[in-house]
């Protein structure tokens, strides 16, 4: 049985049966100009053989013939070819036996003889049409299930992942939940240590979101919620796969970023545990809905957390100017000019207004992301304590590497198969050990 297929050529063939030579000689010369490929037969029986060797898309035959009749052939053709489009020619005696193979479903046209050639030119490309229709609807419903299939495949993999990957979070944070500080670092260090992840983006994020707080003047509380809340707004990537965010959003497709944007219900999943945290996983939960009610979950302005909106300016004017929206960095200015696009659509016009007339609270430069011990040089000085995951100190802050330090500090990561995000001090402002010693 042949069937159609998305994979065929462009080109379609015409089969025309009739008994009588000079009814395919006729038929010939008003379909030679078409745009598709003729071929002939003399009786069903050798039309069904060329059925079998052919890939025919539209059969045009005649009724009456030996043997065999055309309501009979046709029939037949169905078991070789189901979805081909069939065309019956047919006189006034034979209206009956016509409209009972119409009802039987074995023909789609017929078309009394003598026929009109402008009508029988019109009858086949019709029929081609059709065909190319069915075509067409087979190649986008195949296209939509493997895009299913993978979607589905997608999530399943991400279910994993994200239960792999949260399962020593969570761990880690029943043990940490009445010392908020020391959740903090821990969370944060399963970001910076990431290598698909950048600790100084969320940190840069973070800082903004503080000035922004300030300058909103909120209570010392909902300030921290919302430094804290942003330094992990990238949590819920660690359950994603790295193909979601190892290029800029506008290169991936619809699915992709409708799965980038629902990061956030990993993060619950990563955060849940943690209940002492609900007010900052509201603020994650929240950051990619829209104050014009568009965003995932349709939430509208008064249902999003402010420290969310404060986040998602904070986070956005980061993620332009890095070039992780558009394909290109932005300038402060450019990035801020894109943000102002969505004034009252995606960011609430109060906070964004902040930025826009108070542009110096940018900081100078992109914050420093941590880094990993085998980055370490000789003179670098430490700017946060490194603790174990117990909260024993190994090295406190202003520390200055030495190259002896930072070997033991490899061997001790190698020994207790640990590894740490370590944060330094630029170079140029790092200090000697002497000044370090008298400090």
């Amino acid at each position: 049985m042949k069937t159609l297929s998305e994979n065929e050529t462009t080109t379609f063939t015409v089969l025309c049966v009739d008994d009588e030579v000079n009814i395919l000689k006729a038929i010939k010369r008003v379909l030679h100009r078409q745009d598709f490929k003729l071929i002939t037969a003399e009786s069903g029986a050798q039309a069904l053989e060329i059925l079998k060797q052919e890939t025919v898309q539209v059969i045009v035959s005649d009724m009456r013939m030996p043997n065999m009749s055309g309501a009979e052939f046709l029939q037949k053709s169905t078991d070789i070819v189901p979805d081909c489009y069939r065309i019956l020619l047919t006189g006034y005696s034979d209206m009956s036996s016509t409209i009972d193979a119409v009802n039987k479903g074995d023909i789609d046209r017929y078309l009394q003889k003598p026929w009109d050639n402008n009508e029988l030119i019109t009858t086949v490309n019709d029929g081609l049409a059709k065909i190319k229709l069915k075509l067409e609807n087979k190649r986008l419903n195949s296209l939509v299930n493997k895009q299913n299939t993978l979607l589905k495949d997608l999530n399943h993999n991400l279910d994993e992942k994200v239960k792999l990957r949260s399962k020593q979070i969570i761990l880690a944070m029943r043990k940490l939940e009445r010392n908020t500080h020391a959740t903090q670092r821990v969370l944060y260090n399963f970001i910076s240590i990431n290598p698909h992840l950048d600790g100084g983006f969320a940190q840069s994020v973070s800082h903004l979101a503080g000035k922004i707080a300030d300058q909103m003047s909120l209570p010392e509380k909902e300030h921290n919620q919302v430094t804290f809340a942003s330094l992990l707004c990238e949590i819920g990537l660690l359950g994603l796969d790295t193909a979601l965010y190892a290029k800029p959003f506008c290169e991936l497709n619809y699915n992709q970023q409708d799965i980038f944007m629902h990061q956030t219900k990993f993060a619950e999943q990563i955060l849940s545990p943690a209940t002492h945290l609900r007010d900052e996983l509201d603020i994650i939960a929240c950051q990619f809905e829209y104050v014009d009610g568009t965003g995932p979950n349709k939430l509208c302005l008064e249902q999003i957390p402010l420290g969310a909106q404060i986040l998602a300016v904070a986070r956005d004017f980061w993620r332009y100017k890095l070039g992780r929206i558009g394909k290109t960095p932005l300038s402060n200015s450019e990035a801020i000019n894109e943000l102002k696009k969505y004034r009252g659509l995606r960011y609430a016009a109060k906070v964004l207004d902040i930025l826009i007339k108070n542009s110096d609270i940018i900081s100078g430069q992109f914050i420093a992301a941590a880094i990993q011990v085998n980055e370490l040089r000789d003179g670098m000085r430490l700017k946060e304590d490194i603790l174990t995951e117990n909260h024993i100190l190994v090295l406190p802050k202003g520390h200055v590497f030495s190259d002896a330090s930072i070997r033991q500090l490899a061997n001790y990561e190698k020994q207790k198969s640990q590894s740490f995000a370590i944060h330094v001090h630029p170079a140029e402002t790092a200090p000697d050990a002497t000044e370090v010693e008298e400090n």
